[in-house]
């Protein structure tokens, strides 16, 4: 990685850049992103959208990322062979894919390469390849009410309380997420369909009195209490561990349709929620492919409230909570060494608008600010 970074700093020796406005129609020479698009075309990043357009205002995918990032460090040849299945060679993304794979930029079996790339991805990608430096200044304190985790490995707190609200049908939630629970019902209804709550807030006592009958009924198969305690934590939560006793989860079920089974998937209504929980601030919570990272099977009626932020960017990304939130700690990290180098004038993570969709005059500010203002320093 040092080789190619020591060339890349050589590279960006230019003189003489001819200015943005010159070449495209849609950047102003007083935009804040002017000197930026000048020297990512004259680094061969970009060469705009065609007919004299930048096009500064529009959203960039993964794919798209990643590719202006590789050619701003030279478009350097990975060395494995391409580790995404969703991947082609023939995609124009293929060789940064690899490339940013390699220097551990992005992980998984999968890219995603369409997905919306949110500004805090982008600068979480320039502070992997600076080494992962850390800050003195990281932002700490709790978490927002509304990403509290609950699962298998992290119990509700001791000291948690909920003010709680009804939303009719004998079912409550916390008070705070209530508005958001009847407008989304309200929009599915609005939209053909008809969705019901069949399970809510649980107190403590209610989730032990559940998950010890499911316990008897597996024992009364033949299972030894063990086996059956293991088994029924996958789906019935263990009692401490449940998001329905922080009144922030909701099971919905198709109202033609009870049964919590994987049948609710194909149901109408169930599709329409899940394409459009996420604006009311819910997502499924137990996708069908992040089992081991959430501890519960596929539950695809049990919906959680994180607020429309979080929702919006776990449902663009195809992420569960406990991958969103792993992104937060880590972009903590990130935007800490970026304030400190100036690659970001905002002075708070918060005002950083991370789970904004990183825009094209977004994404070349941060290239310049890194690259050729010298600010990505090797470890």
């Amino acid at each position: 990685m040092k080789k190619w970074i020591a060339a890349l700093l050589c590279l960006l020796l230019v003189t003489g850049p001819v200015l943005a406005s010159e070449r495209f129609e849609d950047v102003a020479p007083d935009a804040y992103y002017a000197e930026a698009v000048a020297w990512a075309v004259d680094q061969g990043i970009t060469n705009g959208m065609g007919n004299r357009q930048f096009a500064p205002d529009q959203l960039c995918t993964i794919g798209q990322a990643l590719t202006f990032l590789w050619r701003a460090c030279g478009s350097p040849e990975a060395s494995i062979a391409q580790p995404f299945s969703d991947v082609a060679e023939t995609d124009y993304y293929a060789g940064a894919a690899a490339w940013a794979y390699e220097n551990g930029l992005v992980t998984g079996p999968e890219l995603g390469a369409a997905r919306p790339c949110t500004r805090r991805a982008m600068v979480t990608y320039l502070w992997k390849l600076a080494g992962s430096p850390i800050s003195k200044n990281v932002e700490t304190g709790d978490r927002d009410w509304n990403l509290l985790l609950v699962n298998p490995w992290n119990a509700i707190p001791a000291d948690f309380s909920v003010d709680l609200q009804s939303v009719g049908g004998g079912h409550s939630v916390d008070a705070r997420c209530a508005d958001a629970l009847t407008g989304m019902l309200s929009a599915c209804r609005a939209a053909g369909y008809s969705a019901s709550i069949c399970s809510s807030y649980r107190t403590q006592a209610y989730q032990q009195s559940l998950f010890d009958q499911r316990v008897a009924a597996r024992m009364a198969q033949g299972m030894t209490r063990a086996e059956a305690e293991a088994v029924t934590a996958r789906s019935t939560a263990v009692p401490g561990t449940s998001e329905h006793q922080i009144g922030l989860a909701v099971d919905l079920v198709d109202s033609g349709y009870w049964q919590l089974d994987s049948t609710q998937a194909s149901r109408p209504t169930q599709q329409w929620l899940m394409a459009h929980s996420w604006e009311y601030g819910f997502i499924l919570r137990y996708p069908s492919d992040k089992s081991e990272l959430t501890g519960i099977i596929y539950e695809p009626w049990h919906y959680r409230y994180v607020g429309e932020d979080a929702a919006r960017t776990i449902y663009e990304q195809e992420i569960c909570l406990e991958e969103y939130l792993e992104e937060l700690d880590t972009f903590s990290l990130a935007a800490a060494w970026a304030r400190e180098t100036g690659i970001t004038t905002s002075s708070t993570d918060d005002s950083f608008r991370p789970n904004e969709n990183c825009s094209r005059a977004h994404l070349v500010t941060f290239l310049w600010r890194a690259l050729e203002q010298g600010k990505l320093r090797l470890p």
